[in-house]
């Protein structure tokens, strides 16, 4: 009975591990996608409002 409650804690332990870990690498992903846009759209010489509108529109915060 020890091992099986040892072993569902296990799992459930590296679940959470992984679970926090694929929500940092997801964040992480986001941050530089955001900052390839803006690089993006200064290169192509838009205004300050206009990027601001653009990288909302298309990230969506």
């Amino acid at each position: 009975m020890k091992t099986i409650i040892t072993l569902g804690v296990g799992f459930w332990l590296g679940r959470q591990l992984y679970i926090n870990y694929d929500k940092q690498e997801a964040l992480k992903k986001e941050t530089a996608i955001k900052k390839r846009l803006v690089s993006f759209l200064e290169e192509k010489q838009f205004s300050s409002a206009e990027l601001k509108q653009y990288s909302k529109k298309i990230i969506g915060n």
